[in-house]
């Protein structure tokens, strides 16, 4: 049962649609399934949230599933003329609604002249053609091509550091999320992050159609990077969302941007998770390249909380074997002497905090089989996964919902426990499920945490070592 540390996500789609593909995606190792609200009805949603709940009862094991938001997102019109921008080029942009009678290139927003700034860059589809913003004026943006590339409707655009114009949460981001409360989901990712106020707005919103699930911050624009901290500060995790990032800022920003992130963010003790790109060319072919090998390999050691693959799974013609790929990957690369992610010992903020830092050096020290935690809320194994301890880290889950939010945290095995009366009764009940549940032998040496008062968040004050029965 215990292995590997690094946590998968999976994007489901078409391809895992087909009946006993989601069971051998979970026997191939995914922790977690993603839906993006990009592709797909709401009845394919809940078909697929459906399909992961049944999966994961069969499994006998937890498995988070995670909605993720489309955001803002801008486009060319339609009506746009398809043509080779050539570099320097100079080219008119402007709402689609004047578009006809001013000569330009129409955006379907309207109000796209106040959304850029001067400062502002104009990047087309997946980084090309490239716009250096001239200047503005009567809802006209003038600009023309640092970098050469195909104009094509329907395009995809970005603008780098944008007024904030663009509504954090689109009506279409409220249906979604409406979807995610009914479905129960256990993360949310918010897609084109400016800063914290965006996380705010969204965590108010859930909180009003009763979602509990935990909010995953997309870091993919400028600007979300250059306010990370704030970020990281409000969010329950953080995604480092490549593509998007690679288009604003340029493809040789993004392995500084993502090595950056995993560090801040481990820190912080908060899930980061390493998207787009990953095992690209397992969406065609059987076996990842070397190099695609490598780029999860240095994710691993940097220490980020979990991979994720995205057309790979979602509409690729080898989803399974993405998923053995990705684990296999992962876990040879766990073999490296230091997971550089590891947070470092700080000050403590609470004695609860202390407690469970010294539980995993104690672990340490006393070469224990593993580190047991009893959970009412999922905070306490949260706390020990930050220090990327090798011991792995049994969570022993009181509450329904904790264990499958716990699914994406590195080294951490989630199981259901329920609540005893006493503290003895407790560690008896938390011995023996820990031993089931993750195949630890009798007379094995394992670190237990607990608290005076059972089933009671924030109660942790006991660490004890004892031998499994």
């Amino acid at each position: 049962m215990l292995g590997r540390r690094t946590k998968i996500v999976a994007t489901l789609g078409p391809a895992t649609d087909a009946e006993g593909v989601l069971d051998r995606l979970v026997e191939a190792g995914m922790d977690c399934a993603r839906l993006n609200c990009s592709h797909g009805s709401h009845d394919e949603l809940r078909a697929r949230a459906a399909a992961v709940r049944d999966v994961a009862e069969r499994s006998g094991r937890p498995l988070g599933l995670l909605i993720d938001l489309q955001g803002p997102k801008l486009r060319l019109a339609g009506d746009v003329e398809p043509h080779a921008v050539q570099r320097d080029d100079a080219l008119a942009f402007c709402g689609a609604s004047h578009a006809q009678e001013r000569g330009c290139v129409a955006v379907e927003f309207d109000d796209f002249a106040a959304l850029v700034t001067e400062r502002s860059q104009i990047v087309i589809g997946d980084g090309v053609p490239r716009f250096a913003v001239d200047r503005i004026e009567d809802g006209v943006i003038r600009a023309r091509a640092v970098s050469p590339g195909p104009l094509a409707p329907r395009k995809g655009i970005n603008v780098t550091y944008a007024r904030p114009e663009l509504p954090a949460i689109t009506d279409k981001d409220i249906a979604d999320l409406t979807l995610a409360s009914e479905l129960g989901v256990d993360f949310v990712a918010l897609s084109f992050v400016r800063s914290a106020a965006d996380l705010e707005q969204l965590r108010e919103l859930m909180q009003e159609m009763g979602c509990a699930a935990r909010i995953v911050a997309k870091i993919e624009k400028v600007e979300a990077y250059e306010r990370l901290d704030e970020i990281i500060a409000v969010a329950d995790g953080v995604m480092v969302a490549r593509g998007d990032y690679g288009v604003e800022a340029g493809v040789a920003r993004v392995p500084l941007m993502q090595k950056d992130t995993i560090s801040r963010a481990t820190q912080a003790g908060k899930v980061v998770i390493t998207a787009t790109q990953m095992l690209e060319s397992m969406i065609q072919a059987p076996e990842p390249t070397r190099a695609e090998a490598t780029d999860v390999a240095n994710a691993v050691i940097d220490g980020t909380s979990a991979v994720m693959l995205s057309a790979e799974t979602s509409v690729g013609s080898y989803p399974v074997e993405a998923v053995q790929a990705m684990a296999e990957i992962a876990a040879a690369a766990e073999e490296a002497p230091s997971i550089h992610g590891r947070a470092r010992a700080a000050a403590m903020s609470s004695t609860g905090e202390a407690v469970l830092h010294a539980a995993v050096e104690l672990a340490d020290k006393v070469d224990a089989a593993a580190l047991i935690i009893p959970t009412s809320t999922g905070g306490a194994p949260r706390a020990c996964a930050k220090y990327r301890c090798r011991r792995p880290i049994v969570a022993l889950a009181h509450q329904p919902g904790v264990g499958n939010q716990l699914a994406l945290e590195w080294g951490v095995y989630p199981t259901p426990m329920p609540t005893a009366d006493s503290v003895d009764e407790m560690v008896e009940l938390a011995l023996t499920h820990a031993r089931d549940h993750a195949g630890l032998e009798s007379g094995a040496r394992v670190v237990l945490t607990a608290g005076r008062r059972t089933g009671t968040p924030g109660a942790t004050n006991l660490v004890m070592v004892r031998e499994i029965p």
